[in-house]
């Protein structure tokens, strides 16, 4: 009832703003995860010219963030749709292939908007990636560029800006490490081996040559699990966001086999930046979160027990190790806790990676964003 009031008062306030908006005013509409696009509206917002618009379907909160003028919940239908999209400049998307974001574009190109998709997360060698429908894409780097190009992508489309995600990365401040152990009850004595989880997802036919099935996460867990006892490392599960089974049917695919020294982190229980600072191995299936282990230094074990193709191949790269058992598993391990040299290739090859997918981390990717949204703006005009 609360978040219906919230969306009838926050549609009220943009169906009275809007008809003050003036031609001078730069109107810019975001539909996506303030996660990914907040930092540019951030920047956006610094031009006081600019009235910054999100939209979903969904019930969102924004009624309170000073970067934010608005917030609509659209029904999603064509018509609502065109009504909102007549007093915009530019639209700002994280995907163009959700329902509502495509219909959102559609519909835009056909009132010749301008629009701009963002580089939200990790682009591998995907065989079902589909060029885009939006004006422009800002992508991270030279490497995602190639990429969409080598899949049918229009290279004039291309915009390289850096990843706007990673701006924080660059002033952020890790808790204390001593804090983090305490809080989860983790000894100083221990090496840390932490596995951001796949998500646990009960249909994978939308994407089964990435997707893990629940036994192939199962699987995952119990080798790293026999490995940790092995090596007597303490395990850190951080759970995705997107998981379909309940945190109790969760413990009951961790393996009976009498080890305690581990923890399950649930979403949003913990900063995944905290947890990377704290551990001596990030281990992960394929995922964005690998490059966040390589801007903290951390070196990477990459596991495919399930023999999948991985569209990222951060291995072919040099910026990781690996391991398709639970031998080649435990040899990358203890590679890289008694071996400083292969320690110090990783990292090494980590730093060269991250120049080529994501061109700088110089805290300046949102600014460049903003610019591109700005430029195309005046493009039209």
């Amino acid at each position: 009832m609360i978040k219906k009031i919230t969306a009838k008062i926050q549609n009220f306030m943009y169906d009275i703003g809007s008809k003050k908006f003036k031609e001078t005013q730069n109107k810019i509409l975001f539909i996506g995860s303030y996660h990914q696009l907040g930092s540019i509206m951030k920047e956006l917002k610094k031009n006081k010219n600019n009235i910054i618009i999100r939209c979903s379907t969904f019930i969102g909160r924004s009624l309170f963030r000073k970067d934010v003028d608005y917030f609509i919940t659209s029904t999603g239908f064509d018509e609502d749709i065109k009504r909102i999209l007549k007093k915009i400049d530019i639209i700002v998307v994280t995907n163009d292939t959700v329902p509502f974001e495509n219909k959102v574009i559609k519909i835009a190109n056909d009132m010749n908007i301008p629009s701009l998709m963002i580089q939200h997360g990790a682009l591998g060698e995907v065989e079902s990636f589909e060029p885009s429908i939006t004006t422009k894409v800002a992508v991270w780097g030279e490497l995602t560029k190639q990429w969409m190009i080598n899949l049918r992508e229009s290279q004039d489309k291309l915009i390289i800006t850096g990843s706007p995600r990673y701006d924080e990365y660059i002033t952020k401040k890790s808790e204390k490490k001593e804090k983090i152990l305490k809080k989860f009850k983790i000894s100083s004595s221990k090496k840390i081996l932490l596995y951001p989880t796949h998500p646990f997802n009960m249909d994978i036919s939308l994407s089964p040559s990435t997707r893990l099935s629940i036994e192939e996460n199962k699987e995952i867990l119990d080798k790293l699990f026999n490995v940790a006892k092995e090596l007597s490392l303490f395990l850190v599960i951080k759970l995705h966001p997107t998981n379909e089974i309940t945190i109790d049917e969760i413990y009951k695919l961790i393996p009976d086999i009498g080890y305690k020294d581990y923890i399950i982190i649930k979403h949003g229980q913990e900063n995944l930046f905290n947890l990377i600072n704290i551990c001596d191995v990030f281990v992960t299936y394929t995922s964005t979160t690998a490059l966040e282990s390589m801007l903290l230094k951390k070196p990477i074990i990459t596991v495919n027990f399930a023999n999948k193709k991985d569209p990222m191949q951060y291995s072919r790269y040099g910026c990781a190790i690996q391991a398709n058992d639970e031998e080649t598993l435990k040899k990358a391990l203890k590679e890289i806790i008694n071996n400083k040299e292969v320690k110090d290739k990783l990292l090494n090859m980590g730093n060269k990676f991250i120049e080529k997918y994501c061109y700088k981390i110089d805290g300046l990717s949102s600014n460049r964003t903003a610019k591109l949204i700005m430029d195309m703006i005046k493009k039209e005009n």
